[in-house]
């Protein structure tokens, strides 16, 4: 046979064969971003910048879109990743820390067991405070242990909810939730016309990206900040540590307000495969260090310490690994779901 014909047969043979899978792995996919939490809260800027640069660093250059998926204290969102959506990496969360440990605190509503998710990743640390309205009379923390203080918050597993309750038994503050706002913003706008007290639970990187104007105008202000030490953007404003009384109060602070370590997690369907889990996990830690998200982040206002999967993971189970006495006084507080 001719050489010329030889070589022709070769390219077409070669060009039949599929690419190497990685290569291609989500080309003409839409990856979605699904959101444990109302638009325009912190979970929500924060999957958004992700969703702009994401799709640049996965194999084949997926759409990345976010779509919020709110409700049952961000326990929805959860629960869908882990038992409804496909395995093939196509359909990811990014969720509130709080919801995670319900399966820990008991919470039946949780059909899911939070090791088993395939982590991607965690995008920040980050504190969280607490914070009241003008019109709530509330001049310092101080002033919430002489009165009802009502909070808001999307669920009793939310992060909102359960901060607060904790905080209330650790300083004795007579806490009452009232539930069903989705997002912070709603719960701001609630406070502003005197329905609400004040929220809990909110991270300081959403503070500082929605809410510094009403900080600065005098119409919020930050009571306690739920970190080791006080935090530089609310230096006024004591630290739990610092109010504690003793080391099973500490304990409990270290079960509840630890988790603000992981403020950002990023976890797809348990059982994903390796290829799709790799290419994620990989695409994800990329995106963090591009210099155009970076960007991005930076004018969005939001802070951004990258964690790996390995190391999320690690952190989920630190607090598993909690001694049991700690959880169960955490679930009488709670209370039942």
């Amino acid at each position: 046979m001719h050489r010329r014909t030889l070589l022709a047969i070769a390219l077409v043979l070669t060009a039949a064969l599929p690419a190497p899978a990685q290569d291609g792995l989500f080309k003409g996919k839409e990856v979605t971003i699904l959101i444990g939490a109302g638009a325009g809260g912190g979970a929500d800027i924060y999957a958004r910048v992700l969703a702009r640069h994401l799709g640049r660093h996965l194999p084949g250059n997926p759409g990345v879109v976010p779509k919020n998926m709110p409700g049952a204290g961000g326990l929805r969102v959860l629960n869908h990743i882990y038992n409804v959506a496909p395995k093939d990496g196509t359909e990811i969360a990014l969720s509130l820390a709080g919801p995670l440990f319900e399966p820990l605190f008991g919470n039946k509503g949780a059909k899911f067991e939070t090791p088993k998710f395939t982590w991607i990743g965690n995008m920040d640390s980050d504190a969280t405070v607490c914070f009241t309205g003008s019109k709530s009379g509330v001049r310092r923390w101080q002033d919430m242990q002489s009165r009802e203080t009502t909070f808001g918050a999307s669920g009793p597993s939310s992060t909102a909810s359960i901060q607060a309750k904790v905080m209330g038994t650790l300083l004795g503050v007579n806490v009452r939730m009232i539930h069903g706002y989705q997002g912070v913003r709603t719960q701001v706008l609630a406070i502003q016309r005197g329905e609400l007290d004040g929220a809990c639970g909110i991270y300081v990187s959403s503070m500082r990206a929605q809410h510094a104007h009403e900080v600065a105008k005098g119409e919020l202000s930050v009571q306690i900040a739920f970190d080791d030490r006080r935090v530089k953007d609310f230096p006024d404003a004591p630290a739990i540590y610092e109010l504690v009384k003793n080391d099973d109060d500490r304990r409990l602070a270290d079960l509840i307000y630890g988790q603000n370590r992981l403020g950002r997690p990023l976890s797809a369907p348990p059982g994903l495969g390796a290829e799709a889990a790799g290419a994620l996990r990989k695409g994800f830690m990329a995106t963090l260090a591009d210099p155009d998200f970076l960007d991005d982040a930076r004018k969005s206002r939001i802070s951004v310490t990258p964690m790996t999967a390995a190391e999320t993971l690690r952190q989920l189970q630190s607090f598993h690994d909690l001694p049991a006495a700690v959880i169960e006084r955490a679930k009488v507080i709670i209370g039942g779901r």
